[in-house]
């Protein structure tokens, strides 16, 4: 338990005397000190006061608080833990975090014998020395199930190989570091008609090819290098559903709650989409395969080597739905899971700016949009001018319907929610459905990377560009 310090409220004295088991609830505060307004982040150490996979976040009103080691009228805490909840929704398998346990602690007992286990991450250069990127090496030290791993990267300036490789070899394991926009790699591709701009996509999908020259089965890891609140569970409780329960595809979720409900593509398009998709054109197999996913969207997943190199990638940011629709293609839903990987995730945001169409966020939806109606259309659905434009139509009714959804979640939390910005994120979301959706009936369709297995049947294999591979500690 935590010890209380000279100068702490009586307030801070309450909440560092008061055992946490997993709870969420109000200490020592006045139920009305919630309402007086915005929470701001209240920095402490409080790490003896919950199990150590939890993130204690303490929150005090603006008024007359004093944020960092400082004392301060503590309003709430909120500890982020598992979802207490064991509910089955749609049509595959829910792993449920239901007691407050470090996976990764007994990670060695559930993971004997299972093959390799190799993490992929993908990798821009501006990530490089990024606190949070700092933060996972150093958790990945101590990953003792973790047979390598595959940095796969785009974006580094010419003459920074030595830099690569020393900021690397800091993960004292089995690694190998690919780039992957070199001008000869791009090159390559672009003479066997591949749509190869650079990005998460394409260093993916190089990783997987690198994996298939030097293994034969196993499982694969994948995370983003963004994550600022990493932990070593995150990766363990991706690789056992693979490695020990026999899955072939598991897809992480999340809590996006900090200070205020963040995702917002997931929460105000893509799920409103679907279900609007479900409204106009009925329910079909591939929407309710996308609609059992919690967060569909999340970069942090695992796969079945022998899955991998039957996968199609997408190169843009139409990746993870694009994944999604050919893992429906070619896997049986009782093959696919989602974990709950019990953290509160926070990474980096990206923009929003209703007068840039083709940056941050729209940039995003619109790529989204054009992979998942590019499959529908595949499945044998007609996506017409007309019935693209009652999506449309359907679009703007239920994303409404979920604003004021999240309006009533935030207000139950007591978290800040300001409707019109929300109101406006989703017309602007439906602007660009529109205009998507123009582009798609003129002919605009998502373009894939084709799977593995393919290639490895062809007689032309591009050339990896490896700047460093370390094969032991």
């Amino acid at each position: 338990m935590a010890s209380c310090k000279e100068g702490d409220t009586r307030e801070t004295r309450m909440l560092l005397s008061t055992p946490c088991h997993g709870h969420v609830g109000y200490v020592g505060c006045r139920a009305q000190s919630i309402i007086g307004g915005p929470p701001v982040r209240f920095s402490r150490d409080l790490a003896n006061c919950a199990p150590p996979r939890h993130r204690l976040e303490v929150y005090a009103p603006l008024r007359g608080a004093k944020t960092g080691l400082q004392t301060a009228t503590l309003s709430r805490c909120i500890i982020c833990t598992s979802m207490s909840d064991f509910f089955q929704h749609g049509l595959i398998s829910t792993l449920h975090r239901l007691v407050d346990d470090q996976i990764d602690g007994r990670v060695d007992d559930l993971l004997p014998g299972t093959g390799p286990i190799d993490l992929l991450l993908p990798c821009h250069y501006g990530e490089i020395a990024t606190a949070a990127l700092d933060a996972i090496i150093d958790c990945l030290r101590t990953a003792s199930f973790l047979s390598s791993i595959v940095i796969s990267m785009n974006g580094i300036p010419d003459g920074r190989t030595e830099e690569m490789q020393r900021y690397w070899s800091r993960l004292q394991k089995p690694h190998v570091i690919l780039r992957n926009d070199s001008p000869s790699l791009l090159d390559q591709l672009r003479k066997h008609d591949l749509a190869a701009s650079p990005g998460k996509g394409l260093n993916i999908w190089l990783a997987f090819g690198w994996l298939a020259s030097h293994r034969g089965s196993g499982t694969i890891l994948i995370h983003d290098c963004d994550i600022a609140n990493y932990e070593l569970d995150i990766t363990a409780s991706l690789a056992i559903p693979i490695a020990r329960m026999g899955y072939s595809f598991c897809k992480g979720y999340y809590s996006r709650v900090r200070e205020e409900l963040f995702g917002r593509v997931t929460r105000l398009f893509l799920i409103p989409l679907v279900r609007s998709l479900e409204r106009v054109i009925g329910h079909t197999p591939l929407l309710d395969f996308i609609d059992s996913f919690r967060y569909p969207l999340a970069g942090e997943y695992s796969i079945k080597f022998e899955t991998a190199m039957e996968l199609p990638i997408e190169s843009g940011w139409g990746l993870e739905i694009g994944s999604l629709c050919e893992l429906h293609r070619h896997l049986d839903p009782v093959a696919v899971c989602q974990v709950d990987l019990a953290i509160s995730y926070d990474h980096k945001h990206r923009i929003l700016d209703p007068g840039r169409p083709g940056e941050g966020l729209l940039h995003t939806v619109s790529e989204v949009a054009v992979s998942l109606l590019t499959h529908l259309e595949r499945e044998g659905c007609r996506l017409d001018a007309k019935t693209l434009e009652n999506v449309e139509k359907a679009y703007r009714t239920v994303s409404k319907d979920f604003v004021r959804r999240y309006q009533h979640v935030a207000i139950l939390n007591g978290l800040p929610f300001d409707v019109s910005r929300e109101q406006r994120t989703a017309d602007a979301f439906a602007k660009t459905l529109s205009e998507t959706s123009s582009e798609f009936v003129r002919g605009t369709r998502s373009r894939s990377l084709p799977p593995w297995r393919r290639i490895l049947r062809s007689d032309w294999r591009p050339e990896f560009s490896v700047l460093a591979e370390q094969s032991s500690g």
